[in-house]
């Protein structure tokens, strides 16, 4: 089966009240020159659209877990590294998440207090005891709890800020401090 098949592009277009014909229009209208048919091949799983062509719908339809979902799917680092999906929590209740992630802040402040004292004067595996390497992974897993929830909250918040363009702002910042090579 294909990847894409695992990403509905479909429902988020008709949720939006949109036909294809229609994001074909917004999409020319961005310069990208696309057919009904690719994108009905993209919603019935037979090609899988380019990471640039999910930004754009994600944007058009807006939906930006549709981003998160294509990179889980679809790309060894995201099969790797990102995240399970949560589908079955109520992503549109903000405050929700807030506390969840408030809760989650809490708790890391904590566990980073521990994991300061676990890697001190430590350089590799091997200078760890048992015990505190698996202190060292419990306390991990808990921030690894709190770097989901503000990933779930920063795609949530997509809805009212564009975090694509806070994304850009704060990279530049970064940029500006010399925290960057480039």
């Amino acid at each position: 089966m294909n990847s894409s098949y695992l990403i509905d592009y479909q429902t988020p277009r008709e949720n939006m009240r949109l036909s294809r014909n229609d994001v074909a229009a917004l999409l020319a209208d961005r310069g990208i020159e696309i057919s009904t048919e690719s994108l009905g091949c993209y919603e019935r799983g037979v090609r899988d659209p380019s990471p640039g062509m999910v930004v754009e719908l994600a944007d058009i339809y807006k939906e930006p877990f549709l981003t998160q979902r294509y990179c889980r799917y679809n790309c060894a680092i995201g099969q790797a590294y990102s995240y399970e999906i949560l589908d079955n929590i109520d992503l549109d209740n903000l405050s929700n998440i807030a506390l969840k992630l408030l809760e989650e802040h809490r708790e890391s402040h904590d566990v980073l207090d521990e994991i300061l004292v676990l890697i001190t004067n430590k350089r590799t595996k091997k200078d760890f005891t048992d015990d505190e390497f698996k202190r060292l992974r419990k306390n991990v897993h808990e921030l690894l709890d709190t770097e989901h929830t503000i990933e779930i909250f920063k795609i949530a918040l997509n809805k009212f800020i564009d975090m694509k363009e806070m994304i850009a702002e704060h990279n530049e910042k970064c940029r500006q401090r010399g925290y960057t090579r480039r």
